[in-house]
């Protein structure tokens, strides 16, 4: 019952505080829109911003004790009405700067953007509209399957301009951004784009310039056109690793490093990827890690653990992580100094792994053993039995047999820990 109460009484609190922010938020906000609301039309933009003016796009502001936060969003409208149109539209509106939009938000610590008090007013210029010049933008934030993320944050500056260019907005309900009246500029506006839970992205500057060819560049806007710029962000993804022994035990601490993700863009001359995650990690104590809010893409593991090998894996690499996905992958680690042997068995057109496989190792004197190989293709010698068979070093024969594929028979030298790969060939259609 104390707890029940206690409970009570603390969300209470938390309620009128969030009543009270949102009471002085409310003050503030209109106060701002009012001090606009007395401006010359020609005179209300934002710092960096297209309209350009004086208004700060972002600042603090203390009210009645309170910490606030103020974001002025101020840009031109189109407006669609038949009389005059829109721009590359039917009719075609040859000035896309029909009046002024302005949004004011105010949050305060707790409270996100979009969820704050939000006050928005269109101005009109006196008389009839004129043309601010330069070119209209828009910014498609989508995901893999082409949908419009909403609420996405899209940064957009240029640096050449004057005044410098320095946009904090977010994306529409489509995921989209439309600017008008910007500056001319080739390949100059350096854009990006984020949202919780999703990639981040930002664009780079084309080759050579940029070491590598990305793959997303910086935007460019040809003077009284409609310029489109698409970005593509996903969700974040999870993989858990965990680190085993041949014997499927827990092996702690295992050094591995952990590369892929998002494609950046192409090596020059190569053409190899360029990915953005590149990171040495540990399985720790408890032999495991948890790779949290990392972007999807192909990964691959290598381990970096002195006097041991990785042998293999319950999942074929590269990991092909899915956006949204949680991915586990168990990791087979053996010493590298102990006489042992790994046979991986393929398909000698696709390359493939050759599950199913039966593989028997014997020297003829005092080891003979046979094993069938798992997802991977693989299998280790020696056994894990009771009480331990041991495999010494010297040369053993080796007899591969798999269903619609021909015999493997051959030989291998067996000295610390030994990989031998054999392809097998399909058995042909008669």
């Amino acid at each position: 019952m104390t707890i029940s109460i206690y409970g009570s009484f603390s969300a209470g609190l938390r309620s009128l505080a969030q009543s009270k922010h949102r009471v002085v938020a409310t003050e503030l906000t209109n106060e701002k829109m009012e001090i606009i609301r007395n401006m010359e039309y020609e005179d209300i933009g934002t710092e960096g911003g297209i309209p350009s003016g004086s208004l700060p796009q972002n600042e603090t502001v203390w009210k009645s004790g309170q910490k606030l936060n103020v974001h002025t969003y101020v840009d031109y409208f189109d407006d669609p009405l038949p009389i005059d149109g829109t721009e590359g539209g039917d009719p075609d509106d040859p000035v896309p700067t029909d009046y002024k939009r302005v949004k004011v938000e105010v949050t305060w610590p707790g409270v996100t953007a979009g969820h704050g008090v939000i006050v928005t007013s269109r101005f009109v210029p006196d008389g009839a509209e004129s043309d601010v010049g330069g070119g209209t933008f828009r910014l498609n934030v989508l995901d893999g399957s082409g949908s419009g993320i909403s609420g996405a944050e899209a940064d957009i500056e240029n640096n050449e301009t004057d005044p410098l260019i320095n946009i904090n907005t977010q994306t529409d309900s489509y995921g989209s951004v439309l600017l008008t009246g910007m500056p001319p500029g080739d390949r100059n506006y350096a854009i990006s784009v984020s949202k919780d839970g999703y990639e981040s992205v930002t664009t780079l500057l084309p080759y050579p310039i940029n070491p590598f060819e990305p793959t997303d560049t910086h935007a460019s806007v040809i003077e009284g056109q409609l310029n489109t710029k698409a970005i593509i962000i996903d969700k974040l993804a999870d993989i858990h690793v965990f680190s085993r022994n041949i014997y499927d035990e827990a092996f702690p601490g295992a050094d591995f490093n952990l590369s892929g993700g998002r494609v950046i863009g192409k090596e020059a001359g190569t053409g190899n990827d360029i990915t953005n995650y590149n990171e040495n990690l540990s399985t720790g104590v408890t032999g495991d890690i948890n790779v949290t809010d990392i972007p999807p893409g192909k990964y691959n593991i290598v381990l970096n653990e002195p006097g041991y090998a990785l042998i293999g894996s319950d999942i074929v690499f590269p990991i092909a992580l899915e956006p949204d996905q949680s991915q586990t992958v168990n990791l087979i680690i053996a010493s590298a100094s102990q006489d042992s042997l790994i046979v991986t068995v393929k398909d000698s057109e696709t390359a493939l792994a050759v599950s199913g496989a039966s593989v028997r190792v014997w020297n003829g004197v005092d080891f003979d053993a046979t094993l069938i190989t798992g997802q991977m293709g693989q299998v280790y010698f020696p056994p894990n039995t009771d009480p331990p068979t041991v495999l010494n070093a010297g040369d053993y024969n080796i007899e591969v047999t798999a269903a619609n594929y021909e015999n493997y028979s051959g030989s291998e030298m067996i000295s610390q820990l030994t990989q031998k790969q054999v392809n097998l060939a399909p058995v042909p259609n008669p």
